[in-house]
């Protein structure tokens, strides 16, 4: 199925602009965070406050999303989403408490914010496409309706 811009709603369209404009804001906050302690080598609770800063723009994004839910009207689509999101969460907590387990049990290195973010995507896609696979439409759909109408 290709992308098409004309043949989306109106609830996805609205989802897309919002979530554009949130990751901008992440990226640029991120940035610039990023920026100030490394040149000002900012400590202590600053530091708490940037973070904070930061992470404003993942809730928005979870904002985003609840609302496409709420908005979306088609219940194939609502379903799919949700579970692109169960399953990418799903992803998340399982590296996490891998990750805080391994350092538990005295393992003294850590990987990067990325692997978590990697994985809630590698999951959802996952989700996504074994539920096509499941609610795949076969090629003779219009025979096999034909000849179960008799």
């Amino acid at each position: 199925m290709a992308w098409s811009w004309k043949k989306m709603n109106a609830a996805k369209k609205t989802m897309i602009r919002r979530s554009l404009v949130v990751v901008v804001a992440y990226e640029l906050l991120w940035s610039g965070a990023f920026a100030w302690v490394y040149y000002a080598k900012l400590e202590g609770k600053i530091l708490w406050a940037l973070a904070a800063a930061v992470t404003l723009p993942v809730l928005g994004l979870i904002w985003t999303m609840a609302r496409y839910l709420g908005d979306e009207v088609d219940e194939f689509h609502r379903q799919l989403v949700v579970r692109c999101l169960l399953w990418g969460t799903a992803g998340v907590m399982t590296s996490v408490c891998f990750h805080g387990l391994l350092q538990l049990l005295g393992w003294k290195g850590s990987w990067s914010a990325g692997v978590e973010l990697g994985l809630f995507f590698l999951a959802a896609l996952g989700a996504k496409l074994t539920y096509r696979v499941q609610h795949r439409v076969p090629d003779d759909v219009d025979a096999v309706l034909e000849g179960g109408a008799r």
